[in-house]
């Protein structure tokens, strides 16, 4: 558990190294909607329909829960 725990982060970490870096060609806009286009390909692609839906409906119900970056390199 402790070394899926430290590759979630590793992932994490170059994906928000990546998101900086897109940030001096594009729009913050631009990247999340891709980045949440993909991430909803990735989810439909390898759960089944009742999945889906199950994750959907999760994102929905942690909405409140999301906090927003605190940097200035995220506009």
């Amino acid at each position: 558990m402790a070394q899926e725990l430290e590759e979630l982060n590793d992932c994490y970490q170059d994906l928000f190294g990546k998101v900086i870096e897109l940030q001096e060609k594009y729009s913050s806009t631009m990247i999340a909607g891709s980045l949440v286009a993909q991430a909803l390909r990735i989810y439909k692609t390898i759960l089944n329909d009742d999945e889906y839906k199950c994750m959907i409906d999760a994102i929905a119900e942690s909405q409140s829960e999301i906090e927003p970056y605190n940097q200035p390199t995220l506009q």
